[in-house]
């Protein structure tokens, strides 16, 4: 019952943690469509809706009609500052960024990356006729640009060939909250060409040679991508996370081993009680040393290894971010060697972009003089360089200076390099703050101590299972033992136990199976002299009960001889009245010698083939008469019972039991006796029970002793002859009793046969 609760639990088990999986599954997936087609679709329907109208309004604005009419429209800055105060108030306008230019035939651009210049309206003509775009009401055009999440443009012509430019963008921002789980990458495919990605997945430069090209979900070893197309615009766009699902697999087998664990110590619990539970058990005590011993040695590796892998993750990590800030520093002092400037924010933010990391700039005074921060993090503190960093760098020529900062409540890894102009004097000096870096290592190292918790647990777990199975099997011989020695009792047949090892066990069971024999012998010789003892004891109470009579007898005939001696008349009446009372005498004698005769002396041995279930059944009917007595008997009519031995002296064993059971049942109203025939191998197995009082505790090692009874009636030797019977023919008697619930004889005989 309590295997088969088991299994049933662990069904169950398995069936939920598939089910979660199958949920945590599902959620991913939807997470990943949704993500690539936000990627795909680079549109803000609500800004839409909320920006089409304000451009119409601002065509029909009194104010710039008239800058434009006079040709006098103010700075760019001013013009944006204008609309954002009466214009792009709104919230979800808070989002973008808001650039506004104003084009005419004289007006001309020109870059921070790039010393050339460019017509005005063909750079924004170039913008469109190189992306594509979408048609928007009012006038405002979705445009598809690799280096923005969303970008809207709106152009609102005026006379004299005067155009207003006004542009709407959202920067792609790689922490936003879809890409907070560091196991995301992206790629966008332009004509099966790779237009631009983010994560750590190596996309492949042509979409053809990736590992699938239809749409939908495909899981391979390490990773699961999502890919989506659209063939109007012939983009593509895969969603990747990668996805360690042996890590999940192994958290479910660690719950469910746990969880029948837990319920297999909560099972014993209940049935031994808790100061009891490793208290009555050997093996659960060695099994518990162990598992204890284990999860000491995982604990200690545990540590270790944690130690380990933070130090190597720390020194791999400040190498790799170090080698990276050697290559920023030679490449701003390469631009400073050619022009002599290092505050173009053009510089800073492609390397930002080739990098993905910030810079700050400070002069020899210690203040920030550029910075690619941007407003998602409190830099406020960094206006001013650190007073350690300054003096390491500028004081002590250090060649970098290396600490732990905070932005807010940001932490960082901050770097600290000096600048030097061709003739290697300090200009400036260049601070990296690694942001992402520091989040990557808690990743790296929260994932180590997940997984090895994990496999802990999983090695725990197995090491369970098998240390349950070798102790078990290891001290299996010694709960046979155990089982052997709880069986061992005087007047039965103790088998002795057998063991091939030649091992410490097998010398164990050599001692028991040695002890088993001396204690048989000791056993056959105790009761031997017992027997003797109450074979005496029956003597002297046979020679007294004959001797009581015989007293009066000679009383009598001395005194019919001093009658006849003196020839007294009363002689001849006396003599007929004493001749009558010593016969009387004489028959009690008689009487009380052959009953003890008939039980005392071992019966003839007579065997003849008879049927054993039909003696039983005959006995059975015998005794049955008594009316508060039901008496039942069962056995396999199919079976052969045919034995060959004395009948009578059987019967007469059966006769023994049965009568035995019903005085000990007497008078009460429910009294019941089974008799039960199995056959057990090449030996037959007789059960008489009853419900009746039972055998006291301290009478039943004299059960089977002559003269024994707790009878007011009989002599006590009915037992006695019936061990005597049974084991003759190289049987066994044996009985279980309870006082007040009943006894259970057990008569084992073997199959005889005629010779």
């Amino acid at each position: 019952m309590k295997k088969h609760l088991f299994i049933l639990l662990a069904v169950v088990l398995v069936a939920i943690a598939f089910f979660v999986n199958k949920k945590i599954e599902d959620k991913e997936d939807r997470a990943m469509m949704v993500l690539a087609e936000v990627i795909s679709d680079e549109s803000d329907p609500q800004f839409e809706n909320a920006v089409s109208p304000i451009i119409t309004q601002i065509k029909n604005d009194s104010l710039i009609g008239f800058w434009a009419d006079n040709e006098q429209f103010p700075s760019d800055d001013s013009v944006l500052s204008y609309l954002d105060t009466n214009y792009f108030n709104l919230p979800i306008i808070d989002y973008y960024t808001r650039v506004a230019t104003v084009c005419d035939s004289k007006t001309s651009l020109s870059f921070d990356y790039s010393d050339s210049e460019i017509d005005c309206n063909d750079y924004f003509l170039n913008v469109l006729n190189t992306n594509p775009i979408k048609q928007v009401d009012g006038g405002l055009i979705n445009i598809d640009d690799a280096t923005t999440d969303v970008y809207y443009l709106a152009s609102i012509d005026f006379p004299n060939n005067q155009t207003l430019y006004l542009e709407f963008y959202r920067e792609r921002t790689f922490n936003s909250v879809a890409f907070k789980h560091k196991n995301y990458s992206y790629g966008v495919y332009k004509n099966d060409i790779l237009d631009y990605k983010y994560g750590y997945y190596l996309y492949p430069n042509n979409l053809n040679n990736f590992v699938v090209q239809s749409d939908g979900i495909y899981k391979a070893r390490h990773y699961k991508h999502y890919l989506i197309n659209d063939d109007e615009t012939g983009k593509s766009v895969v969603v990747s996370l990668e996805s360690e699902r042996w890590m999940r697999y192994l958290a479910e087998f660690a719950f469910i081993f746990f969880a029948l664990l837990l319920s297999y110590y909560f099972y014993l619990l209940h049935q031994n009680g808790r100061k009891s539970l490793f208290k009555k058990s050997f093996h659960g005590k060695i099994q518990l040393t162990i598992i204890l011993t284990l999860a000491f040695a995982f604990l200690i590796v545990g540590i270790t290894s944690s130690i380990f892998i933070k130090n190597n993750i720390t020194r791999k990590t400040q190498i790799s971010q170090y080698k990276q800030a050697i290559i920023i520093r030679n490449r701003l002092e390469v631009n400073l060697l050619d022009d002599d400037n290092l505050t173009k924010p053009g510089l800073l933010n492609s390397i930002k972009e080739s990098f993905l990391c910030d810079i700050n700039i400070y002069n020899l005074d210690g203040d920030l003089i550029i910075s690619t921060l941007d407003e998602t993090y409190d830099y406020s503190d960094a206006q001013i360089i650190d007073i350690e960093a300054f003096d390491a760098i500028y004081k002590d020529n250090a060649g970098y200076f290396i600490q732990t900062e905070y932005y807010g409540d940001e932490r960082c890894s901050s770097y600290y390099f000096p600048i030097l102009n061709k003739d290697n004097e300090l200009v400036a000096i260049m601070n990296i703050p690694y942001f992402d870096a520091n989040k990557e290592y808690d990743d790296r190292f929260s994932s180590f101590i997940f997984s090895y918790i994990l496999i802990i647990l999983i090695l725990l777990g197995v090491s369970s299972i098998v240390i349950l199975l070798i102790t078990r099997t290891t001290l299996k011989p010694l709960k046979m033992i155990q089982d052997e020695m709880s069986k061992l009792n005087f007047g039965v047949v103790n088998k002795p136990i057998s063991w091939k090892s030649n091992d410490e066990i097998g010398a164990l069971i050599d001692q028991y199976n040695k002890m088993r024999w001396q204690l048989e012998n000791a056993a056959n010789r105790i009761a031997r002299n017992e027997r003797e003892n109450a074979w005496r004891e029956m003597a002297r109470q046979v020679a007294h009960e004959i001797k009581n009579p015989l007293t009066p007898m000679q009383l009598n005939i001395e005194y019919l001889q001093m009658l006849w001696q003196r020839k007294d008349p009363k002689f001849e009446a006396n003599f007929i009245e004493t001749m009558h009372s010593l016969l009387d005498q004489i028959e009690t004698l008689k009487s009380i010698a052959t009953a003890y005769s008939n039980y005392a002396k071992l019966p003839d041995n007579n065997p003849t083939v008879f049927d054993l279930s039909e003696l039983l059944t005959s006995t059975v009917k015998l005794y049955d008469i008594e009316n508060n007595v039901l008496f039942t008997f069962k056995f396999d009519k199919k079976e052969n019972w045919t034995m060959y031995a004395d009948k009578n002296n059987l019967g007469r064993v059966f006769g023994n039991i049965i009568k035995n059971a019903i005085q000990a049942i007497g008078n009460a109203k429910t009294g019941q006796i089974d008799v039960i025939l199995n056959r057990i191998g090449e030996r037959y197995n007789v059960k008489i029970s009853d419900n009746g009082c039972g055998i006291k505790e301290a009478d039943r090692s004299k059960v089977f002793f002559p003269n024994f009874t707790t009878k007011s009636s009989g002599m006590g030797v009915g037992l006695s002859v019936s061990q005597d019977i049974v084991q003759n023919i190289g049987g066994n008697i044996s009985f279980e009793s309870r006082e007040g619930f009943g006894t259970v004889f057990t008569i084992d005989l073997p199959i005889l046969k005629e010779k």
